[in-house]
């Protein structure tokens, strides 16, 4: 996919009608044909051959790859250490303006005064990679999504101005966004996103050319649509899960309209059991265990079966107990947070913090530990979901005295978690030995921003990452004369509220600090090279130690002296086919553009 800078898709769709004319035409059901093709193509080979999953495994341990392995320096987060973490492309000061502004630029003509929020900067909310890496998805405080394309980061960069090659506008404010998990830019029919946002339906959008595809619409039970406040494809991206107050509702990717399977998280309004409130983030397990965690605002977290659709366990803070009503313990606590305690990670004051309403949840890798978020809170959990479903350690990180979401995200080896604060710094977090409540995690913090970070994402490779900033502002009219009297400051306030459509603040100029408005996305280069494994072991540029195999046939540790390129290029699977053509460097180029 060619994302072209210079002529903007523009997309206004207001409609909450659901379209199926427009559905990916027939592709979805293409891909049902393909996978089930392969799955009984699978099946015939199994038959066939008793020994294909033994055969499947060996040519895996015979696979050769790379993998970028991050190396952070332990005194980077000293003052005026950036740890080697290097800012590459930023969208600068593009996107340093009002929603009103950022309106009037889309040719809406006086939208600012029909708008109650015209007047507040447009910052971003979230950001999200897609699944291959060539471009990054964001929604912003003005209604609209941007998909930026990755540059060429083997050439060298002329501008390093970032700026948008498709913009997609909603309706209404967005809620959340979601990549489709198969996306692949070599094929454009994978290339979609969904959106939920305030009183519409979840709408299936075109990544190449922001048109929409089709609508998944939630209604009430007076059919009134509602917008869910989260949204997650499963690992397949057959289905899509919509988190809601007290409900959970499954769509059929394949289906839109408003069939769909509704899953209630309590049993009753008034029952004292299963999972309260609404539920503000999902995310799935990628060990294809079909678990997937749901975070509600109301402080706790399930985790819940897909195949039966049935809660399996809740965390709660157990410091939430003595916040409960009246007084009294909440009825279900499942899980103790007592996993850190005072040491290198926290404090005794701030440890005993109960948990704030749910903002993210995210899976480790491996599958084994899973990480949370919560509003206005300093920490974010490591939670052990498969022995004792206690709080191993915390990572702190200010986020207490700001109501924005505060992301982070794991990289891809589940060695690292990134995240942003609202001081606008950038921390990097070391997970490895997690039962060790008592291990330094802090590896680097670097000054990112100049405002509050919202989110910060690894690159699918693990070589970037991509950080925005931003918060709600508002703008404000200092008078010129300190020395007015009231009268004065009531004819002033009244003639900027005839001339601008809205009421402005007026206040003293000694009082007033003009604000920093910094909203805006970077990339950045974190240190570290590429490495190769061959047959399940990190190359040295060496002899191998122990036999390896190469093509069925066994090569003696004395006589293994071959390259990593003639390594390369006589590794095949069973079948002969080559798994990676034959490299000169052991260095991997980044992610291009979509094309």
């Amino acid at each position: 996919m060619d994302i072209d800078s210079t002529q903007p898709h523009v997309v206004d769709q207001r409609t909450d009608e659901a379209s199926t004319d427009t559905f990916l035409n027939d592709q979805y059901t293409s891909y049902e044909t393909h996978n089930q093709h392969r799955d009984l193509q699978a099946q015939s080979e199994q038959e066939a051959h008793p020994t294909a999953e033994a055969a499947t495994h060996d040519a895996w341990q015979s696979q050769i790859f790379q993998v970028y392995e991050c190396s952070f320096d332990s005194t980077s987060n000293r003052p005026g250490n950036n740890g080697g973490i290097v800012k590459t492309f930023s969208t600068e000061s593009l996107f340093n303006m009002t929603v009103g502004e950022s309106r009037a630029t889309m040719g809406i003509q006086d939208d600012n005064l029909k708008m109650t929020n015209g007047s507040e900067n447009n910052f971003f909310k979230a950001l999200k990679w897609s699944p291959d890496g060539s471009c990054l998805l964001s929604s912003s405080n003005d209604n609209c999504m941007r998909i930026f394309a990755l540059p060429d980061l083997t050439a060298e960069p002329k501008d390093t101005q970032l700026n948008p090659g498709v913009l997609i506008r909603e309706g209404e404010v967005i809620y959340d966004i979601c990549w489709y998990p198969g996306m692949n830019s070599a094929d454009p029919a994978t290339c979609c996103i969904i959106s939920s946002s305030r009183d519409h339906p979840v709408h299936l959008w075109d990544a190449f050319t922001g048109e929409l595809r089709c609508s998944y619409t939630l209604v009430d039970h007076c059919e009134v649509n509602f917008a869910p406040n989260a949204l997650c494809f499963n690992l397949d991206g057959s289905k899509i899960y919509c988190g809601s107050n007290n409900m959970i509702q499954i769509f059929d990717t394949t289906r839109p309209g408003k069939d769909c399977q509704k899953k209630p998280t309590v049993p009753t309004r008034k029952s004292k059991k299963g999972q309260k409130g609404v539920i503000s983030c999902l995310a799935f397990n990628p060990d294809h265990s079909d678990l997937y965690a749901a975070g509600s605002f109301l402080k706790s977290i399930g985790l819940y079966d897909s195949r039966a659709e049935e809660l399996l366990l809740l965390l709660r803070d157990k410091n939430q107990r003595a916040n409960g009503r009246r007084g009294k313990p909440s009825p279900i606590v499942a899980a103790n947070d007592d996993g850190a305690g005072p040491g290198k990670n926290g404090s005794d004051a701030t440890s005993s913090k109960p948990m704030g309403g749910l903002t993210q949840v995210q899976f480790s890798p491996d599958g084994l530990y899973l990480y949370s978020a919560s509003r206005q809170d300093p920490f974010i959990r490591c939670w052990d979901i498969r022995n004792t479903a206690n709080v191993l350690f915390r990572l702190e990180r200010p986020g207490e005295l700001t109501n924005q979401r505060l992301g982070f995200d794991v990289s891809s080896d589940g060695r690292w978690l990134s995240t942003g604060d609202m001081n606008g710094d950038i921390s990097i977090f070391d997970l490895s030995n997690p039962t060790n409540p008592d291990s330094e995690r802090l590896a680097s913090r670097i000054r990112g921003h100049n405002d509050v970070i919202s989110s910060a994402a690894f690159h699918p490779t693990g070589s970037m990452l991509a950080t925005n900033s931003g918060q709600r502002k508002y703008e404000l009219s200092g008078s010129s004369n300190a020395d007015s009297d009231s009268n004065s400051d009531t004819d002033s306030d009244d003639e900027a509220l005839s001339n601008s459509g809205q009421a402005t603040t007026s206040i003293q100029d000694k009082d007033f600090e003009p604000a920093v408005i910094d909203n805006s996305i970077c990339l950045w280069t974190l240190p570290g090279e590429y490495v190769w494994y061959v047959d399940g072991q990190r190359w040295t540029g060496q002899s191998a130690q122990e036999g390896t195999t190469v093509n069925g046939e066994s090569v003696a540790a004395g006589d293994s002296t071959m390259t990593l390129n003639e390594r390369i290029m006589f590794s095949s699977t069973p079948s002969g086919d080559v798994l990676m053509e034959t490299t000169t460097t052991a260095t991997a180029t980044e992610a291009t553009s979509c094309e």
